[in-house]
């Protein structure tokens, strides 16, 4: 029901987003009668041989998983609160626990397992996807028994409902503060557009609600430290009620562990990735945390002396450098060192007409041609669809939906949401991936006949969330398993990095950069000067993401599952970020969902990406290499196609002509 016939443009099976809640449940009771009906004749096989198995049980997931990941993009971005909850209801995972503790299926896998001709004749996509689902039996804990299947069974369970409440939590928050105009100096004028004001006691004030995107422009432009404090102080204070569900889901992780013979949650996890130990990850932060402290302290010094400034010239006393004068005083040095202002660089990024620059840049890069789709079904008027196509075999490859702007209900940070892998049907054909590309650029809806200014900021999330785009669009696997951005997670911000780095290279910027008044092209010396500043502050924008990493690999590598989760990230963040919050008690760990899902006991991904990242840019795409067609072939061929249906490893070690290393991270801050 989740699909819209096409026999002609737009290309390809569109996804359906217009479904009531009844509908929604109906048809994933369905899906969960069909499966339970397949797998039962599966298990009743006499002969068990991959086909017969492995490959019926993977087809109907493959055919399947779309219901799955389209419940879950609308249990995170309908603007229906009804539908928002039916679909969150129908993402419940208690079906795939009840169905990797069957043994009757594990039986017929094992059989086809242990069965060397069998293996034997396989293609090694389809041997993987057999040890891949013998791994997944293990972790399942098929092999324990009854009564701590039981108790595994029901930690699962209860880790999906703390998952979905953490993110509801962050999703429903609505902390809102009423400012002045006076309060809100230095703020750019087209922050005020669109905003809904208050009269009382005589002032009109603005309400500024507390989202990452309102809250990022506050803190790097208003001039008022008082104003500053309070955005920061009640944007660092939300969601408290998550800080128990984070306890509880460290707590129940560690059970688990335990249960499958793992010292930690991080030990278990780790098992299958590139650091394959805690120990390894924790050694990478420890140095990194060593070098950059001195430099980090340096910057520091030199946001302090800017700050003493201020507070000279206004003929106040200087009380200290605090969180919520960082980015403010950043953007000062920046301004100043380098003759970049951010509202002058903004003017060149408006919103549409960058998109479609952007794309069009990447059809020439990857090889593509990008096509808007006219009145598409989607899940919000503002959201828009487009098809992506080979330029030379004319194939078609893909949907890609975007979705740009704040509103109420509305996943709150910036994100990709598959929706749809692409995969070989047991008829022979092929099924294409759809990918939804989120953020929270600005509130909706923009001024008639004024576009919306994206920033440099934004621009450079776009292009990272464009790398997750194009992993999943471009990877061509036979198997879910291994489609797109479901490589190791150490790996997954790989390309999302790659194509970050394109916001401070000269000539894309050249090529996507326009006046939205003028149309004049971005003039040279902003250009310069965006690249000159890319390094600035390094140490301590690095340091930030060691503070998270190790915060979380701390709290999941633990042997003590009743560690206090928020008072040890109060104590790490002063520790290692240096943070100073005038003894405020902040509690930032409420809204990162990393710790909570996905990247739980892997936020090092971040750093452990931005250091193959920077090897593969000082490799393969130093000087003119980044605007070569044939250098980016190379790469969507050798580290996007295959998705993570090959070893990682060996796909780097093709890529670079040998192993990576993290010397080009370190020279590109200065170390």
């Amino acid at each position: 029901m989740f699909v819209i016939p096409c026999d002609s443009a737009p290309a390809g099976s569109v996804i359906s987003f217009e479904h009531t809640p009844d509908e929604i449940r109906q048809a994933v009771k369905l899906k969960l009668d069909a499966e339970r009906a397949l797998l039962d004749a599966v298990a009743a096989e006499p002969t068990p041989t991959f086909a017969k198995v492995v490959a019926r049980i993977n087809h109907m997931d493959d055919e399947h998983e779309s219901e799955y990941l389209t419940s879950y993009l609308l249990a995170e971005l309908s603007p229906d609160a009804s539908i928002r909850s039916a679909a969150a209801q129908a993402t419940k995972l208690e079906f795939s626990i009840e169905c990797s503790l069957r043994a009757d299926i594990y039986k017929q896998v094992l059989a086809v397992y242990n069965n060397p001709e069998e293996m034997h004749n396989l293609c090694a996509e389809d041997k993987l996807v057999v040890e891949r689902m013998m791994r997944g039996y293990h972790n399942s804990g098929i092999s324990l028994p009854k009564a701590k299947q039981e108790q595994l069974s029901s930690i699962d369970k209860r880790l999906t409902e703390l998952i979905a409440v953490f993110s509801n939590n962050v999703n429903s928050d609505h902390t809102t503060l009423f400012l002045t105009k006076t309060e809100l100096a230095g703020v750019p004028s087209d922050f005020f557009d669109g905003k809904h004001v208050v009269k009382t006691s005589g002032s009109t004030k603005y309400v500024v609600p507390i989202t990452r995107h309102q809250t990022a422009i506050v803190l790097r432009f208003a001039t008022l430290e008082s104003t500053r404090r309070a955005v920061h102080i009640a944007s660092s204070t939300r969601c408290p009620k998550n800080i128990p569900l984070l306890q509880e889901a460290v707590k129940l992780r560690l059970q688990r562990a335990n249960l499958l013979g793992f010292s930690s949650h991080a030990h278990f996890t780790l098992e299958d990735l590139m650091a394959k130990r805690p120990e390894t990850v924790q050694n990478m932060l420890e140095n990194l945390q060593e070098q950059l402290t001195p430099q980090a302290k340096r910057e520091l010094a030199q946001l302090r002396y800017l700050k003493r400034a201020d507070a000279e010239a206004a003929g106040v006393p200087f009380t200290g450098l605090y969180d919520w004068d960082l980015d403010f005083y950043m953007r000062v040095a920046v301004e100043h060192k380098h003759r970049v202002k951010s509202t002058e660089v903004k003017q060149y990024f408006a919103y549409p007409h960058v998109i479609g620059r952007i794309f069009t840049a990447f059809e020439d890069l990857l090889g593509l041609r990008i096509a808007k789709v006219d009145r598409p079904s989607v899940w919000h008027p503002s959201v828009d669809l487009y098809e992506v196509w080979d330029a030379k075999s004319a194939e078609f490859l893909g949907h890609c939906y975007v979705d740009l702007f704040q509103r109420a209900g509305k996943f709150t940070g910036a994100a990709t949401f598959q929706l749809r892998s692409g995969f070989d049907r047991a008829d022979g054909t092929r099924e294409y991936p759809a990918v939804a590309l989120v953020t929270n650029f600005a509130l909706l809806p923009p001024l008639p006949n004024k576009p919306v200014l994206l920033g440099h900021a934004s621009v450079k999330t776009l292009l990272h969330e464009l790398g997750h785009v194009f992993h999943n669009i471009l990877s061509q696997c036979k198997w879910t398993m291994f489609h797109g951005t479901r490589v190791p997670r150490d790996a997954v911000e790989l390309p999302s990095q790659t194509f970050e780095s394109l916001a401070w290279n000269p000539n894309f910027l050249r090529r996507i950069a326009m006046h939205y008044q003028t149309g004049e092209p971005i003039p040279d010396e902003l250009v310069m000067g965006l690249g000159a500043a890319r390094d600035e502050f390094a140490g301590v924008s690095l340091l930030h993401k060691v503070f998270r990493a190790a915060y979380d690999i701390a709290i999941y590598s633990s042997s003590d599952g009743d560690l206090d989760v928020g008072k040890l990230y109060t104590e790490m963040e002063r520790n290692i970020e240096l943070a100073n919050t005038d003894n405020v008690n902040t509690h930032g760990l409420s809204t990162v969902r990393h710790f909570m899902r996905g990247y739980d006991s892997r936020y090092y991904a971040y750093l452990w990406g931005q250091a193959l990242t920077a090897d593969m840019l000082a490799t393969r795409f130093a000087g003119t290499n980044i605007d070569s067609p044939q250098v980016w072939a190379e790469y969507r061929n050798i580290i996007l196609k295959p998705g993570g249906s090959r070893d990682i490893m060996a796909q780097l070690v093709e890529f670079l002509g040998r192993k990576p290393n993290s010397k080009a991270l370190l020279k590109s801050v200065g170390l």
